[in-house]
């Protein structure tokens, strides 16, 4: 490998696969204008070649650089695979009229458990209910503004926070680490969707992105 090709793999990593080309193909360029414009002053071939790469500066400062205004491969595969959730569920109407109907049906078990006095499968099922409700409710949501996402954003989190209180009860305070490692993945999605959305124009945002 020469020390081009070196640089742009230390660049690029951890770019997806249309940023990478998009990276290389503009270094490319400059490194070629840098390199022409040395050997035009007089350096030789291996001189302006070093040369050209000194300009680039260092590649792991520029990986940083570019990982904070192009999307990573584990930005485009949560993309990747909310496109694909959303066009599986949304492909027929049955399917989301029947995923609706779940949260229903767990919320008048519920209760009916709750009447006949069974009341910590009243309360597992009234959870069940309100999350998958919830979960569920997004598909039907005209939720197609920043402003809309950040409303039904707020509201899903003091719904889940609120579910955990419901199941706890009193003792909530006392099974925080067990609340925290069950947010651990939802704030670590959240957070790479906020990446994503600060990245991509409001224009190109995918209907699970506003979510």
């Amino acid at each position: 490998m020469t020390g081009l090709d070196l640089w742009l793999t230390q660049a690029t990593r951890h770019l997806s696969k249309n940023s990478a080309a998009r990276v290389r193909t503009e270094i490319r360029e400059h490194y070629d204008a840098a390199r022409e414009a040395a050997i035009g002053g007089g350096a030789t071939v291996d001189e302006a070649s070093r040369s050209a790469l000194a300009a680039l500066g260092d590649a792991k400062v520029a990986n940083c650089q570019y990982r904070q205004v192009l999307s990573t491969s584990a930005e485009a595969r949560l993309l990747r695979e909310g496109n694909w959730e959303a066009r599986a569920v949304c492909s027929s109407s049955w399917m989301k009229w029947a995923l609706l109907a779940v949260p229903v049906f767990a919320l008048a078990a519920s209760a009916a458990s709750f009447a006949a006095g069974a009341v910590e499968p009243s309360r597992v099922l009234l959870v069940g209910g309100i999350g998958i409700g919830l979960l569920f409710s997004a598909i039907l949501l005209p939720v197609y503004t920043p402003a809309r996402g950040r409303i039904f954003r707020s509201v899903k989190w003091v719904v889940m926070l609120g579910m955990f209180a419901i199941v706890f009860g009193a003792d909530v305070l006392r099974f925080t680490w067990l609340l925290a490692s069950c947010l651990a993945p939802l704030v670590w999605m959240e957070w790479t969707r906020v990446s994503i959305r600060r990245k991509l124009p409001v224009s190109e945002w995918p209907k699970h992105l506003y979510l």
